[in-house]
């Protein structure tokens, strides 16, 4: 279930498949550089200067507002037990009809009085969410995060955002996730849709102290995005962002499977007039982008050179021993989806394949160096169809792209020290394969970024289709290094002030 700019203008053309290109820092006597292509909804400036006012928005009204006294721990709220799921399927299949469709029919419609209740408008203050992760506290709970490197387990705070993106989805639409006995009653689900980009500013340590928190900032007839972020506790009483990331999630009849109207916002302020204003403005790019994505549109002429240029300069490349070709970086994960994995609909639970996603991409990207790597960003996630508990998920993983700085000797400024690693696109597909038939569907398309300190080893595509997804590969690395090279710059500002 899933769910934009003006690009240059783009022109037809045809491309021999590649034997051998050459790493994206070499360049001809006479360089041809790219055009920017705007990957994500807005240029990097623009970008970033959205995401610093929509957090600062967002704290003006929290501050306005009451928040929860006690931020609660991360928790899934399971409605209904397996045992009693595999009972009912179990009748439905010896009565020769689908424990969906069963289920289906044993759902009430929503009563005019609980219509008007749901539609009732809401402020963006009521949907306010904070989850707890007092990691220098409280050791037990550091247990169940360490990574191996000391640090913390990214895919499973990726879960838990997930987790609280929900939290704050249902807190808008039904005040709250719906308790056992109350799916039949109240039949609509929430599901994530997209995740808009997700940005590390900062590594997480295990000694510090942390809080998820997140709100509704923009809802239509039947979706909302979200806003969520992770901050650092100082304990001065100074809060730090880490993390910052956008969720859009989208409501549905359980009975029809149809869209189901939702509460719209109440703006009573002009900070929760410019978010909102800007949530409007975002749903307007990402539909304008879907429509120029590679999917659908040729590449622009500046990309079409970039990967001619490298085409000649290959007969100058010899015995580069640094070189892989992108068919090579490949790794691949098979996994069997148990009742654990599920949300409160008995489907997989989104922010599990965030995770299982997430690991997978990391190991492949430590494999291509042979070294650990870090973590940037998760770049436009989409979600396109729910993983059933009980279906075999395949996970395929390849470096799609990778950077390597122009001059590891280049001057910048001690800020930027960091921006001048090598960096690796790493795309992972899941599919949901039917074990009767063999059949794949999509389910859902990664791309992470990670960097990749100092490494000179460089992916090179072979064919039209890993052209396609280097030259996708090379706009989300763009893009990611020039918003992390502006937040940079804005920190050190801050700090001079």
């Amino acid at each position: 279930m899933m769910w934009g700019t003006t690009r240059p203008r783009a022109i037809t053309f045809q491309l021999q498949p590649i034997k051998r290109l050459v790493r994206s820092d070499q360049r001809a006597s006479a360089p041809i550089r790219s055009h920017r292509h705007i990957t994500q909804q807005a240029s990097p400036a623009q970008e970033t200067e959205n995401v610093r006012l929509m957090l600062k928005l967002a704290a003006t009204i929290r501050q306005r507002n009451p928040t929860p006294a006690k931020p609660r721990m991360p928790t899934r709220l399971m409605t209904r037990s397996w045992a009693e799921e595999a009972q009912a399927r179990a009748e439905a299949a010896t009565s020769g009809s689908s424990s969906e469709r069963s289920d289906t029919e044993m759902l009430s419609d929503i009563d005019d009085a609980t219509e008007e209740r749901l539609l009732r408008p809401k402020r963006m203050h009521e949907s306010l969410v904070e989850l707890s992760l007092p990691f220098a506290s409280q050791p037990e709970i550091l247990e169940r995060y360490i990574a191996t490197s000391g640090l913390i387990r990214l895919g499973k705070i990726f879960e838990d955002l997930d987790n609280l993106a929900g939290d704050i989805s249902y807190t808008h639409v039904l005040q709250g996730r719906p308790k056992a006995g109350e799916q039949s009653r109240i039949p609509i689900f929430i599901v994530t849709a997209s995740v808009d980009r997700l940005d590390l500013l900062q590594p997480l340590r295990a000694d510090r102290d942390y809080r998820l928190r997140g709100g509704v900032i923009y809802v239509g007839s039947s979706a909302m995005e979200v806003l969520v972020t992770v901050v650092e506790l100082g304990n001065s009483g100074s809060e730090t962002i880490c993390l910052t990331g956008r969720f859009t999630m989208a409501t549905r009849n359980a009975k029809t499977g149809r869209s189901q109207r939702i509460a719209p916002l109440l703006l009573e302020t002009e900070e929760e007039q410019k978010l909102f204003q800007m949530g409007e403005d975002h749903k307007k790019r990402k539909r304008a982008f879907s429509e120029t994505s590679l999917d659908r549109v040729p590449p622009t002429r500046e990309e079409v050179a970039l990967l001619h240029t490298q085409w000649l300069q290959a007969s100058k490349v010899q015995n580069d021993t640094d070189l892989q070709h992108v068919r090579n970086t490949a790794l691949t994960s098979t996994q069997h989806m148990h009742p654990q994995q599920r949300n409160v609909h008995m489907k997989v639970f989104g922010g599990y394949l965030m995770r299982a996603a997430y690991e997978l991409a990391w190991m492949t990207a430590a494999s291509f160096v042979n070294a650990p790597v870090s973590f940037l960003a998760l770049d436009a996630l989409s979600f396109h169809a729910p993983v059933p508990i009980g279906a075999v998920l395949s996970l395929s993983s390849n470096v799609v792209y990778t950077h390597t700085p122009e001059s590891q000797h280049s001057a910048r400024p001690p800020e930027q020290a960091g921006l001048e690693e090598s960096l690796a696109a790493v795309t992972v597909l899941a599919e949901v394969v039917d074990l009767k038939t063999a059949v794949r569907t999509k389910s859902n398309t990664f791309t992470f970024t990670f960097s990749l300190a100092n490494s000179s080893k460089h992916v090179v595509p072979d064919s039209y289709s890993e052209a396609m997804a280097w030259i996708e590969g090379k706009r989300r690395v763009d893009l990611g290094q020039e918003l992390r090279s502006l937040y940079a710059s804005e920190r050190a500002r801050s700090k001079a002030n």
